[in-house]
């Protein structure tokens, strides 16, 4: 996501938010601005969130597509967020010593507010680092207009605070983004364990689905879950993750050098086990079988060392996501090994979309839940029995062997996305969402 960038960075001292203003260093008209909607339907849209490029995962890709694809809609749209520093919680160089940066990356304005550098591997570092930024997210607001609407990205939950403070006080439509249930994600992969903590991240999670004007869920299984707490149905808009417009391409013959090239993208974290993927290559090695893994995360070590010398295993860290899909499209299958945990059968992960974007056929891990359910009815790939290396292997080898059955899996998979998952179709859901949100404030 390059783009010309113009930074201005606050001092020491304290009160470092007035100071700015007083001495103009920032102006709240080139932030967010006063309301715009008047009678054109253009908002002024303030997106709330801990992760934004240009680190890389999902939210991050997700957030900076809709503020583009809006941005081309004539809304003016703004960022809100904290300091580059995921999966492994340091910051980028260009953004070390730093306690307040506005910068503009690809004709957005972003603003970068302090907060704590909390060890992403424990919960109290966690809460640490995103309360932090929640506290500064919250003095930046207060010292702005007011945008016509505020979206929370949770997680990180407690950002909620900022859309209910905006709502409140400044008149502003709240509406909360959730792409991952939490604490109840937290719990699945065993960062959270039942409590008091978890019993009062509950209960503000669902006092923040009450105050919300809008509930945007990713997943059914998320929509489900919120309607249970008693939340409106009419409340919750169900958009899915997706994909980039540009980023959709026909299979082509992938340069593997007549080897068959199997592909992980994305984090290296507890919702993933790519230990059966492993032992897979370890037993096809001799068989023309390539595994690449791509991204970062709090597991790599360990994955890294699991994977010992394997020949055929390759680890490419984490990398842009245009440089991604050029991996992508020179493989010829995605690996999608979702853990065996209760609690992420209501997950579908970003990287399907882009795997059928690739035209790849997709293997994945599970029994139950809307993954599975897309992959068999959608037939874009193959399903396999978590924890189940004998399982990948015969996967592997069907895709492999059956390279005309592989490319049409590949084919309907990209058919799918590219009627339900474009970014563009995405965007209009989510601006329809939002125009009728603020309509129904403004008829009081």
């Amino acid at each position: 996501m390059a783009g010309k960038k113009k930074r201005i960075c606050g001092g020491p001292a304290a009160g470092i938010f007035w100071t700015l203003e007083k001495y103009r260093v920032i102006d709240a008209n080139e932030w967010v601005g006063s309301s715009q909607t008047g009678g054109s339907g253009r908002m002024n849209i303030l997106f709330v969130t801990f992760y934004y490029p240009p680190e890389v995962g999902a939210p991050q890709r997700r957030i900076s597509e809709y503020a583009a694809e809006l941005k081309k809609r004539g809304h003016r749209v703004s960022i809100l967020t904290g300091f580059p520093n995921y999966p492994r919680g340091e910051l980028l160089e260009p953004y070390r010593r730093r306690l307040y940066l506005r910068e503009n990356l690809d004709d957005i304005e972003v603003l970068r507010v302090f907060h704590f550098l909390g060890s992403r591997e424990t919960k109290w570092g966690r809460a640490l680092a995103e309360g932090s930024f929640a506290v500064s997210a919250l003095i930046a607001v207060l010292l702005k207009r007011a945008p016509d609407v505020v979206i929370v990205e949770s997680p990180s939950l407690v950002s909620g605070w900022t859309g209910l403070v905006l709502k409140r006080m400044r008149k502003s439509v709240f509406v909360l983004h959730v792409s991952d249930l939490f604490p109840d994600g937290a719990l699945a992969v065993g960062m959270l364990s039942q409590g008091t903590l978890f019993s009062i991240l509950r209960r503000m999670a669902s006092f923040f689905y009450r105050e919300a004007d809008a509930i945007v869920a990713v997943t059914k299984g998320l929509q489900e879950i919120i309607l249970s707490q008693g939340i409106s149905f009419q409340k919750i808009r169900l958009i899915p993750n997706g994909v980039a417009d540009a980023h959709i391409r026909t299979k082509a013959e992938p340069a593997t050098n007549g080897k068959f090239r199997a592909v992980y993208a994305g984090n290296l974290g507890r919702a993933y086990n790519l230990s059966p993927a492993l032992q897979a290559a370890h037993r096809l090695r001799e068989d023309g079988f390539e595994f690449e893994i791509i991204g970062d995360g709090i597991d790599r070590s360990a994955v890294e060392k699991q994977a010992g010398a394997l020949p055929n295993v390759r680890f490419l860290g984490g990398m842009p996501v245009d440089k991604m899909f050029e991996r992508l499209y020179q493989a010829n299958a995605m690996v999608i090994p979702l853990a065996a945990r209760p609690g992420l059968e209501s997950v579908i992960p970003s990287k399907m979309a882009d795997a059928m974007a690739a035209s790849l056929p997709v293997v994945l891990t599970g029994r139950t839940g809307e993954s599975v359910e897309i992959v068999r009815e959608r037939r874009c790939g193959i399903v396999v029995e978590p924890d189940n290396p004998d399982a990948m292997v015969e996967a592997f080898q069907f895709l492999q062997k059956n390279p005309t059955e592989a490319a049409a899996m590949g084919q309907r998979g990209l058919e799918y996305v590219k009627k339900t998952r474009l970014r563009s179709f995405l965007t209009e859901q989510l601006e329809e969402t939002l125009l009728a949100a603020l309509q129904k404030r403004n008829r009081g």
